[in-house]
């Protein structure tokens, strides 16, 4: 089973993300998508865009570099520390040779002056879905626990199990630190957003995360989620 899905393409089922200001333009392109045979969303502002690529998975990313929210480079920056790999292509009015290096430094794959067609942008999509040979696979496996990223599915022992959104927010975030223990201030602050109150929503973490371990772990010999007393959690594949 692992395997099977492992094995699909890049394309099957997964979106392009299109994170430009002017929804006819989206739909536009949209439109030359689907003739490629490649499904779409839309993301009206950077922060929308950021949100869609932290709780799920795209074959790749449009940006217009006039999209409102925060500053697209500076998102694009926090994305790619955050080890999200998706490829992405930035449209900009302003592609000099200056503007390009900062952009591919904060982690740009391409970049595409305006104005350009829309057959064209297909074209650079479907050049970044090509190379990403090598990247982070959809699916993820820690011993016999297998996760989904693209579907959003969690399966141990070959049984999927069901999680809430949230838990699976939790465990998405555990699995890019795996080996490494996050503090109940970092879950609430990367899967709730709410770090004004990272302090205050403690509680709320330990109550869904306990009912992830239960979920995950209970009736296993081999433990994966792992409690750091006075701190947070670990995922890992042994109880050391």
């Amino acid at each position: 089973m692992k395997g099977k899905r492992e094995r699909r393409s890049d394309e099957e089922k997964l979106e392009v993300l299109l994170a430009v200001p002017d929804g006819k333009l989206a739909a536009t392109i949209g439109t030359e998508l689907q003739s490629k045979g490649l499904a779409w969303r839309r993301a009206a502002t950077t922060d929308e865009a950021f949100l869609a690529l932290n709780f799920g998975e795209f074959a790749a990313v449009l940006v217009d570099s006039e999209t409102p929210g925060r500053p697209v480079l500076e998102v694009i920056e926090m994305l790619r520390r955050r080890n999200i790999s998706t490829p992405i292509l930035l449209l900009s009015g302003d592609a000099d040779s200056q503007s390009r290096i900062r952009a591919y430094e904060m982690g740009v794959d391409n970049v595409v002056p305006k104005p350009c067609s829309p057959e064209e942008l297909s074209a650079h999509l479907k050049a970044l879905l090509r190379r990403r040979t090598g990247s982070t696979p959809w699916v993820r496996a820690v011993e016999d626990l297998e996760i989904d990223l693209s579907g959003r599915r969690v399966f141990r022992g070959g049984q999927e199990i069901a999680l809430t959104p949230r838990e699976f927010g939790i465990l998405e975030y555990l699995l890019r630190n795996q080996g490494r223990a996050v503090s109940f201030e970092a879950l609430a602050q990367e899967v709730w957003h709410q770090p004004e109150r990272a302090k205050t929503i403690c509680n709320v973490v330990r109550v869904h995360m306990a009912s992830l371990r239960k979920k995950v772990d209970r009736g296993r010999l081999v433990k994966l989620l792992h409690t750091m007393r006075g701190y947070g959690f670990v995922l890992r594949s042994d109880g050391h």
